[in-house]
């Protein structure tokens, strides 16, 4: 199990329902924050239009900010005036993210007590391992570009003549800021809190599903989108496991984003389109490949490259041992329960000086934390396992890691 999860299993944990009202709660702080983050910005832009008063009536209300508590506003209208919104604003609700960054690790810190590097906030190497979650997001979408030029479903429309190098030197920033928000909310904070008391698998499905429940909202919202954020939030959550810190999947969600928006000029999620250095037009009637007006994430294309990022990742997973092979498990839903497989085991125990060995059988358990010290109790006792003093030998609490992999850890 990664050092930083380690860390977050020494603190308070809670039941999974208890653990989602807490992230609601929260949440709803969240979008509270965000709006009045918002209004300084929303009013610099309303105070410089020469149509103000004309602005609020094509809102729905003469009182928009008023409008908005009390459901008079229009909402399909305010949305499609803050489509229209000049780019600087576009800029500043992407830089405002920062305020759930700061949201979401002071409840970690001040409230959960846990540590910078139990929410993935890990030391040593943060340039390189940013570096090589930006060329995960090249690769990625790249192919899934390629794939969608290749059959036509988009057409590349050369540099636009519209480009402002300043916006989008900018927009880079702004979006390592606001996915680096999404990533401490879903992974950092919401992940490995849910493994403190359950199996990283389950973790993980769970955290990618409130990924997908955070786009709901979106534009354009199809079934096959919704489909590719679940797996985009279980491509980031295993590489967030996998990789044991936060900075390489915060990088591939910025630079995904980054790269389908303001390199090739393609909506993200649904959402507006800011200045691009390419232009991209969409065949239409080839959205189920290109996914249309949501952008190549509501397509196939994007599918296939999710699919093959997943299989990667588990397979580097697999190779470290890191993971239980399903034959192992008595029951295949203990990968999702928290509960380790069942493993038969036999050792020879030194029965007396004269090396005379009987088999001892060992039927291990689910692997929590008190069957694991009882295990080791049981071992000691028997002669099989000395210590010099009487150190407390701790465990990560219930995974689906396999035990061996573990084991070896003790040993070395």
């Amino acid at each position: 199990m990664p050092a930083f999860m380690k860390d977050a299993g020494n603190t308070k944990a809670h039941s999974m329902w208890r653990e989602m009202a807490i992230f609601i709660l929260l949440y709803v702080i969240s979008i509270f924050v965000e709006a009045m983050a918002m209004v300084p910005g929303l009013l610099v832009y309303i105070a410089s239009r020469p149509d103000a008063a004309s602005w609020f009536e094509r809102a729905g209300s003469s009182d928009v900010t008023g409008g908005l508590w009390n459901g008079s506003v229009d909402m399909d209208k305010y949305s499609a005036l803050l489509q229209a919104q000049p780019e600087w604003l576009l800029i500043y609700t992407l830089f405002a993210e920062i305020l759930l960054i700061a949201l979401y690790v002071g409840y970690c810190r001040l409230i959960e007590k846990r540590s910078f590097s139990s929410m993935g906030f890990t030391r040593g190497h943060i340039l390189v391992r940013y570096i090589k979650g930006l060329l995960w997001a090249v690769v990625l979408f790249g192919g899934a570009y390629l794939f969608c030029i290749g059959t036509g479903a988009v057409h590349f429309g050369g540099v636009s003549a519209d480009m402002i190098p300043g916006y989008i030197v900018l927009y880079f920033v702004g979006y390592m800021i606001q996915r680096m928000a999404e990533e401490v909310i879903c992974r950092g904070y919401l992940l490995v809190s849910l493994s403190r008391n359950h199996s990283v698998w389950y973790s993980v499905v769970i955290s990618s599903g409130v990924f997908m429940a955070m786009h709901m909202s979106n534009d354009h919202m199809t079934l096959l989108a919704f489909i590719n954020i679940f797996l985009c939030g279980l491509l980031f959550g295993l590489i967030f496991v996998e990789r044991g810190n936060i900075w390489m999947v915060a990088a591939l969600h910025s630079g995904w984003n980054f790269l389908q928006n303001n390199i090739f000029g393609i909506p993200v999620s649904g959402m507006a389109q800011g200045n691009s250095v390419f232009l991209t037009s969409f065949t239409e009637g080839r959205s189920l490949i290109s996914g249309g007006a949501f952008g190549v994430e509501g397509g196939i294309a994007v599918t296939a490259v999710l699919a093959v990022g997943i299989y990667i990742t588990y397979r580097r997973m697999e190779k470290k041992g890191m993971l239980v092979e399903p034959e192992q498990l008595e029951n295949p839903g203990q990968m999702f329960t928290g509960e380790a497989p069942r493993q038969e085991r036999t050792e020879k125990v030194p029965e007396s000086a004269d090396e005379q060995k009987e088999e001892v059988e060992y039927t291990s358990m689910p692997l929590n934390l008190d069957t694991l010290n009882r295990i080791e109790t049981q071992k000691r006792e028997a002669g099989i396992l000395t210590k010099s003093s009487g150190e407390q030998i701790t465990y990560p609490r219930s995974t689906v890691f396999n035990a061996d992999y573990f084991r070896e850890k003790d040993e070395e």
